[in-house]
């Protein structure tokens, strides 16, 4: 039916339901607060409640970030502002330096920016 393959590969499933296909890969998330959530999304619900293994939040600073440890989460879906799926290979390629939790300066929380190279994404 309308040019869609018949494996239900490339079929949009609405809603929470699309999420499907991002089941036991990493993602990030980021919440209305603010946090920065990376983890392998193992469960959710038609609200996107999500439950994620091997969490840790990322804090960002300039030039640099640090993962903090958090666990196995479960992330209430009202609380969800982006997820995505995180690229490995991009994310070790990343311009940033990845450095120790326990480095991380209080006040250089949020300082900076990311810049974006939407012409790379092709």
């Amino acid at each position: 039916m309308g040019g869609e393959e018949s494996n239900g590969e490339g079929q949009y499933l609405p809603g929470a339901a699309s999420l499907l296909a991002e089941i036991d890969k990493r993602i990030l998330i980021i919440l209305r607060d603010g946090r920065h959530l990376v983890g392998t999304l193992r469960s959710f619900d038609h609200f996107m409640n999500l439950i994620l293994e091997n969490t840790c939040e990322r804090v960002i600073m300039k030039g640099k970030y640090a993962d903090v440890e958090l666990g196995l989460y479960i992330v209430r879906g009202d609380t969800i502002v982006l997820l995505g799926h995180v690229d490995d290979e991009k994310d070790k390629a990343s311009s940033m330096v990845k450095v120790d939790a326990a480095d991380i300066d209080e006040d250089e929380i949020g300082e900076g920016t990311l810049e974006w190279d939407f012409e790379e994404l092709s």
